[in-house]
């Protein structure tokens, strides 16, 4: 019943409009391929999911990050730990999933992928005293376009592995700047300089940084030093993808 259901919605609508109803009223078929989950499968089905270049180990994840913000940034940004999930390839199924996440309503996926990244990390044995996690914002009036942060839902999901509280509210985007996404290393760094202000509540903390894909690490740098600068001990780094060196 629920396959018939699926295929005259299937038949009625189309592109984007299509992709937000069938999942809002068809959330048990994968993201990609349009098949029935799965009983243990959340969004995307296994097969999918293998698709999505994975890193092996922590530690693998943890030095890629570290050897992709050396390159352009060498030893001016400095972090305790960093994680991520997987390693991000252009027009590959995993962009295709990110993008639904943050740009089509499907917020649930950042929940989602955010408990799957905090297990992980927990899973590493080498947590460390993390106070609490701060999702990298977006400026107020770009949330007002798209009704949430992507950002905001991943932490969301990672407290819920890592019970530490989420603390959005102690680092703001002071500075309207254009989607990185096309801009040189650079630019990039032009781009997030001096956009972001950290309150006090910080001091003294070890806070888990955290944003959807990493490139450069021009925005998890610049949101790092407003940190630091209003007094955090140290910063970490956790993001869904780390974009891999094409």
């Amino acid at each position: 019943m629920a396959q018939q259901l699926y295929a005259s919605a299937n038949y009625l609508f189309s592109s984007t409009m299509r992709e937000q109803l069938l999942h809002l009223f068809f959330p048990h078929v994968c993201l990609i391929c349009k098949r029935l989950l799965q009983p243990g499968e959340e969004h995307c089905c296994t097969d999918c999911m293998r698709e999505f270049s994975p890193f092996t180990t922590p530690s693998e994840a943890e030095m890629e990050l570290r050897e992709t913000i050396t390159a352009h940034f060498g030893e001016q940004f400095p972090f305790e730990r960093g994680w991520c999930s997987y390693l991000f390839h252009k027009k590959s199924p995993l962009q295709q999933v990110l993008h639904s996440m943050k740009y089509e309503g499907l917020f649930n996926l950042g929940t989602s992928f955010g408990r799957q990244l905090g297990k992980w990390m927990l899973s590493d044995g080498r947590l460390g005293d993390i106070d609490c996690i701060v999702p990298i914002p977006l400026h107020r009036l770009k949330k007002i376009e798209r009704s949430y942060n992507q950002s905001e839902k991943i932490a969301e999901g990672l407290a819920q592995s890592l019970r530490q509280p989420v603390r959005a509210e102690f680092l703001v985007r002071k500075r309207f700047t254009v989607s990185q996404t096309g801009l040189s290393a650079i630019d990039r760094k032009k781009n997030s300089a001096g956009a972001f202000f950290a309150t006090s509540g910080v001091r003294g903390g070890h806070v888990l940084l955290v944003d959807d894909v990493v490139t450069t690490g021009a925005t998890m740098a610049a949101a790092a030093e407003a940190l630091r600068q209003a007094g955090a001990r140290s910063v970490s780094l956790a993001a869904l993808a780390l974009a891999a060196r094409e």
